[in-house]
C-alpha cells in the first residue's frame, strides 16, 4: 500500500536544483557530511523544432541518516529546556530534501519587501507547503510533500493518503487527521460558514465522501472518476481554504466547540458581528503564510519559517519554525536560514532603491520584469546582489480580458461575443514594438497559449492571431457593421454611440510594466477607430468591479500555462476560475463555479462555452495523461480559431535577483511564476548563505 509513499532508512525521492554561480560544500554547524548520491540524468527528446522537450526521470537513492542535528538557536533552548530534542520534533518520515548543490551553512536572515500593508504577495512562496508537490527535476512527476504517500482506485474514484506520523504544528501540537475532519465536517460542509465545497469537492454532482480512517490515513471517495485529483492537491497547503487547518487553534472560534459566553467575549473584542465573522478572518485564505494581521504571530504553521512579530504596519518578522518536518542528506533539519524580513514598499521606485542600497536578499517574481533589466545589471556589480537567468511563467506575460458579459450594457456585450472583436483587438497590436520597447526584445512574442514547452502546445496557438495587421483589424470591425465614424474618426456602435473602451488594471500588483504597456494598447487600438483609454485602480475595486459585471477589459498576467497547473486551473483561457483578476468573462465564471447553477442573479454563458467546460470535465475524470492531453488540446484548437483573450508573450527572461552569497538556488533557465509557486517549488528552506552571511 501507498507505493508513492516517502519512507525513512528506505530509498527516497528526491529533486534536483543547481545554483546561481558556484557553491562550496560548506558544513552546518553542526553537521554530518551527506551520503554519496547519484544525480539526476535528464534524458532530452526534441521534438517539432524544440517545440516540445520530454524529459526522462532517474531518481536520486539515498539514505536517511540515523541521527539529526539542528540549528545553533533552538539547540540553545533545547539545552534550557525550552524545546524539546530535535528528534522529538521531527515525525518518523521526515522529507529529505536532496539533490542541492551542498549540505548548507546555518544562520543568517532574509530580507524582502511586498507591496501590501498585508498580504506578503511578492514571497508568499517561502512561506507555503503544499499537500502534494512537483518535482522539480521534471516539473511533470507528482511527489509527496506535506502528506508522506498516496494511491488511488485504478478509475481515480477512490483517493488514500498517508499523513507524516509525528509532524507538528509550529506551536507542537500533533497534525492528525483530526485536522482533516475539521476541516471536511465543521467548516467545507459547514452551512453556518460555507454555502458549498469549492467545485472540486464535488465533481460528480454531489459532495465527495470522507472517511477518516485512522490517526494518519484517510480518503476521498467521488461521484465519478477524478484521475486528475492528486495535481489538485499540489495547489492545496495549510491555512489555503482546502484540506488542511490546526482545528486545535480554530475549535475556540466555532461555535461547535467553544462555550457560548467565551466566544462572544471574543466576538466583542474583535469588534465583529458574529462568531462566523470571527472564524472567517482566522481561517481566511493565507493565514500566517500570505497576510498577517494582528495576533498573527499566535497562529500555528507548518511552513519553514512562522511569523514572530509585526511591530509595525506591513513590517513583519519571521523565525524558523523548530518543528518543521524536513531535513537534509546529512540530517541536519531544514531551514538553514534562522530569520526572515518583510518590508512594506508602496513603489517600484522605493524597492529598486532598496536593492541597489544592497537592503534586499531576494527580490522575487512578482517584483521584477524586464523593463527593469538594464537597471538591475547596472548596479549588480557595485551591490550585493546577483541577476538571475530564469524563464517566466507569470511575470511580463501578459493577457487582456475582454469581458463577454457587461451587467449595464447589452450593445457592448453584443460587440465583444462577436468573435471577430477580439481577433480584431489582437491583430491591432504590435508585439515586435512592445517586445523591443518592454523587453528588449528578449521575449518570445505569441498569442494566449501555453508555454512551448508544454505537452498541451502547437505552433498554431501561438500564431494564432498574433500577426500585426492593422488592415485586417479595421477590415474585421467594418464587418461587424462597426464601419460608421464620428468627425473625430472614432467607430460608433449600432446605437450611435462613440464606441468607447476602457482597459483597468492594478499596476505593480499585476507587473512593473503593466502601465506602459496597457497606455501601448489603447494606442494600437485608438488607431483603429476605437476610443481606447486606460485606468489604475486597487486590486480591490477591481475584483470589486470584476464581479459586479462593470470592467470592460481587464488585465492580468497570463501564469497557468505550463503542465503543472493549467491541466487544473485553465481559467485564463476559458472561465473556470473564482472569477477575480481575470477570464473571458467574469459571470460565466461565477455560473461553473457555483453549486446551483439556477439561483438568482447567474448569467448562463452560451452553448460554445458549456462545450468548452465539457471538454475541461474530461480532462478533470480521466486517469490517462494521453487523453487528458487530447481533450485539453479540443479546448485550444477551438480557441485558435475563436480567441476570448488576447495574449502577448509567449516565453520571456525573468530577472530574479539573490545576494550573492546566497547558495542552492535555481538552476539557470528554471521556470519561475505562480505555475512553480515561486520559488517554493525550488525548496527555499535548502537556500544558505556561504560562510553563514549574506554578502
Amino acid at each position: 500500500m501507498f507505493d508513492k509513499v516517502l519512507k525513512r532508512r528506505e530509498f527516497l525521492k528526491v529533486s534536483a536544483l543547481g545554483a546561481l554561480g558556484a557553491a562550496a560544500a560548506c558544513a552546518p554547524t553542526p553537521a554530518t557530511e551527506a551520503p554519496t548520491q547519484t544525480p539526476y540524468i535528464i534524458k532530452e527528446t526534441v521534438v517539432e523544432k524544440e517545440v516540445v522537450t520530454e524529459k526522462q526521470e532517474v531518481l536520486v537513492t539515498v539514505e536517511v541518516p540515523p541521527g539529526f542535528n539542528e540549528a545553533p538557536m533552538l539547540k540553545a533552548k533545547v539545552d534550557a529546556g525550552e524545546l524539546p530534542p530535535v528528534d522529538e520534533r521531527l515525525p518518523e518520515t521526515p522529507y529529505v530534501v536532496g539533490g542541492r548543490d551542498a549540505i548548507g551553512v546555518y544562520g543568517g536572515e532574509i530580507r524582502m519587501i511586498h507591496n501590501d500593508p498585508v498580504w506578503m504577495v511578492s514571497n508568499y512562496d517561502l512561506n507555503t507547503e503544499r499537500l502534494l508537490q512537483y518535482s522539480d527535476v521534471d516539473n511533470r512527476t507528482i511527489v509527496p510533500n506535506t502528506l508522506e504517500g498516496y494511491e488511488s482506485s485504478a478509475d481515480g474514484r477512490e483517493w488514500t493518503f498517508k499523513m507524516r506520523k509525528g509532524m507538528k504544528w509550529s506551536d507542537g501540537v500533533p497534525i492528525t487527521t483530526e485536522d482533516i475532519r475539521f476541516w471536511w465536517e465543521d467548516m467545507e460542509t459547514y452551512t453556518e460558514l460555507n454555502a458549498a465545497p469549492a467545485w472540486q469537492f464535488r465533481f460528480g454532482g454531489e459532495n465527495m465522501k470522507v472517511d477518516i480512517i485512522d490517526e494518519y490515513t484517510f480518503k476521498f471517495t467521488f461521484a465519478k472518476p477524478f484521475g486528475n485529483f492528486a495535481a489538485h492537491m499540489t495547489r492545496w497547503h495549510e491555512n489555503s481554504s482546502e484540506v488542511f487547518f490546526p482545528s486545535h487553534f480554530l475549535k475556540k472560534y466555532h461555535a461547535k466547540y467553544a462555550k457560548p459566553e467565551e466566544l462572544d467575549a471574543l466576538v466583542q473584542e474583535a469588534g465583529v458581528e458574529s462568531w462566523q465573522q470571527l472564524f472567517n478572518n482566522w481561517s481566511g485564505w493565507g493565514m500566517g503564510t500570505w497576510q498577517g494581521p494582528k495576533g498573527v504571530e499566535n497562529y500555528p504553521v507548518n511552513c519553514a519559517w512562522k511569523i514572530v512579530a509585526n511591530p509595525q504596519e506591513g513590517l513583519y518578522l519571521w523565525e524558523r519554525n523548530p518543528y518543521y518536518w524536513k531535513v537534509d542528506l546529512a540530517g541536519n533539519q531544514l531551514p538553514y536560514i534562522d530569520t526572515k524580513r518583510y518590508d512594506y514598499v508602496q513603489t517600484t521606485d522605493a524597492t529598486k532603491l532598496k536593492l541597489a542600497q544592497g537592503e534586499i536578499d531576494i527580490l522575487g517574481q512578482h517584483d521584477v520584469t524586464m523593463n527593469s533589466y538594464p537597471f538591475y545589471k547596472e548596479n549588480e556589480a557595485k551591490s550585493n546582489y546577483m541577476v538571475a537567468d530564469m524563464i517566466s511563467c507569470m511575470i511580463d506575460r501578459y493577457v487582456l480580458f475582454p469581458q463577454h458579459y457587461l451587467a449595464e450594457d447589452p450593445v457592448l456585450t453584443a460587440i465583444v461575443q462577436d468573435p471577430r472583436w477580439v481577433q480584431a483587438l489582437s491583430v491591432a497590436i504590435d508585439r515586435s514594438e512592445v517586445n523591443e520597447t518592454l523587453f528588449f526584445g528578449l521575449a518570445r512574442m505569441g498569442g494566449m497559449a501555453p508555454m512551448p514547452t508544454s505537452k498541451y502546445y502547437k505552433p498554431a496557438y501561438g500564431e494564432a492571431w498574433a500577426q500585426y495587421d492593422p488592415e485586417l483589424a479595421n477590415k474585421l470591425l467594418d464587418e461587424m457593421g462597426l464601419d460608421k465614424r464620428d468627425a473625430e474618426g472614432f467607430r460608433l456602435r449600432p446605437d450611435g454611440q462613440r464606441l468607447s473602451y476602457q482597459i483597468e488594471h492594478c499596476g505593480i500588483r499585476v507587473g512593473e510594466s503593466t502601465g506602459k504597456y496597457t497606455e501601448m494598447v489603447t494606442t494600437y487600438w485608438r488607431e483603429i477607430g476605437i476610443e481606447a483609454t486606460t485606468k489604475e485602480i486597487t486590486e480591490s475595486l477591481y475584483n470589486q468591479r470584476m464581479n459586479a459585471y462593470q470592467v470592460h477589459c481587464g488585465i492580468w498576467h497570463a501564469d497557468r500555462c505550463t503542465d503543472m497547473l493549467l491541466h487544473i486551473e485553465p481559467h485564463w483561457f476559458i472561465p473556470t476560475g473564482n472569477g477575480q483578476q481575470g477570464s473571458a468573462s467574469t459571470a460565466w465564471s461565477n455560473w461553473y463555479q457555483a453549486a446551483n447553477k439556477e439561483a438568482e442573479g447567474l448569467v448562463e454563458p452560451p452553448d460554445y462555452i458549456k462545450t468548452l467546460y465539457g471538454y475541461f470535465d474530461k480532462m478533470t475524470e480521466v486517469v490517462s495523461e494521453d487523453e487528458r492531453v487530447k481533450y485539453g488540446q479540443m479546448i485550444f484548437d477551438w480557441l485558435a480559431e475563436n480567441p476570448l483573450e488576447i495574449g502577448l508573450v509567449l516565453e520571456c527572461p525573468t530577472p530574479l535577483c539573490f545576494n550573492k552569497n546566497m547558495r542552492n538556488l535555481p538552476r539557470p533557465k528554471s521556470i519561475v511564476g505562480w505555475d512553480t509557486w515561486g520559488l517554493s517549488h525550488y525548496h527555499p528552506e535548502a537556500f544558505y548563505y556561504e560562510g553563514g552571511v549574506r554578502a
